[in-house]
Order: C-alpha cells, then sequence, then structure tokens
C-alpha cells in the first residue's frame, strides 16, 4: 500500500514537472496510471484473507447495529413510556402551596451550590492545570466562588432557622445536614488542596 502511494506521488510529480518533455501519448499513460494505482493498491490489500475476513465482520456488525436500533426506539418512545411522561408532568405542582413548601424551594438553589461548588472547583482546577501549569487557582473568579460559597451557607443556616419556626419536623434537620457537609467540604478544601 505504502509503495502504491509512493509511486502514485512519483508520477504525479513527473506528470507535472515534465510533462512538456515527454509526448501526449506518455502523459496520457502516466495519467492513467496515477488513476489505476490506487484501486490496484486497494484490491491487493483487499485479496488478503484477514482484511476481508476483518470487513465481513465490520459488516455483519454494522447489519446487526442497524437491525437493533428500530426496536430500541419503539421501546423508548412506545405509547406507555409516553404516557407515563405525560402522567408524571401532570402530577408535578407549578408552584408551592404552601409556608413549608416556599421556604423549601427558598432554599434549594443555596443547597445545590454548596454541594455541587466545591467538587466543580476541583475538577476545574486540575482541567486549568492541565492545560496551563503555571495558572494558579486562586484566581479572582475562584474568591468570587467562594464568596458565593460562604453565601449560601449563611443562607442555609438561615434557612434552617427558618424551617425550625415554620417547617413540619426534620426539613431544618435535613437544611442543617447539607450545611454541615458544605463545612466538611470547606475544610477538606482547606487542608488538602491538592486533591
Amino acid at each position: 500500500m505504502l509503495w502504491g502511494l509512493v509511486g502514485q506521488l512519483i508520477l504525479m510529480v513527473a506528470l507535472f514537472v515534465w510533462n512538456d518533455c515527454f509526448p501526449s501519448w506518455v502523459n496520457r499513460i502516466i495519467l492513467a496510471m496515477v488513476i489505476l494505482i490506487p484501486p490496484m493498491a486497494y484490491l491487493t490489500v483487499l485479496s488478503q484473507p484477514s482484511v476481508r475476513q476483518a470487513w465481513r465482520s465490520l459488516l455483519r456488525d454494522c447489519y446487526t447495529f442497524a437491525i437493533t436500533i428500530p426496536p430500541a426506539v419503539v421501546r423508548l418512545f412506545s405509547l406507555a413510556t409516553v404516557k407515563r411522561l405525560v402522567m408524571f408532568v401532570l402530577s408535578l405542582k407549578p408552584i408551592p402551596n404552601t409556608v413549608d413548601e416556599w421556604i423549601t424551594c427558598c432554599v434549594l438553589p443555596f443547597k445545590t451550590y454548596v454541594v455541587a461548588t466545591i467538587p466543580m472547583i476541583w475538577v476545574f482546577a486540575k482541567i486549568i492545570s492541565y492545560f496551563r501549569p503555571y495558572v494558579s487557582t486562586t484566581a479572582p473568579a475562584f474568591a468570587l466562588i467562594f464568596q458565593f460559597y460562604l453565601i449560601s451557607m449563611l443562607a442555609l443556616l438561615f434557612g434552617a432557622l427558618l424551617q425550625a419556626i415554620f417547617c413540619r419536623v426534620g426539613r431544618a434537620t435535613t437544611t442543617l445536614r447539607y450545611f454541615l457537609f458544605g463545612i466538611v467540604l470547606l475544610f477538606v478544601s482547606m487542608f488538602m488542596p491538592r486533591i
């Protein structure tokens, strides 16, 4: 295959450099050889039994994959699946109705921020240090993220206080667990900055 490519390149160079020196019938023969060398090289490689078996196996796998696609699509988008999805969406409440639900809804973004911030900072710090090893992870953007993290921690503490006063039993405990988890993450990030 490699020799066919090298021969084709030599013939093309000869055709472009010395086409004025050769008669027209020689130029036509060289052009025909340039056109015929790649298919002949591919047919030579394809004539080997291992290559034929590999192509047969690949085509068989593609055929099997193509046959399995329609049943999977039918299963995913069946009427029962669509019906379950519609019933689930209809069962959702559009807005909170009670004070308990409103406070829980207001505390949810802070819970999410506390849980996701430090792991995401570690991931992005690793990515940044991989592509730019000399960039510090104490950049102003990270400082701003940590400030919002601390604000979220205070909001969780205040939300737990409100839930202890106005909400049903157990809501404040859950919010305090998120607060304590945030403190643990903060200490872990301070004591092990190279994780």
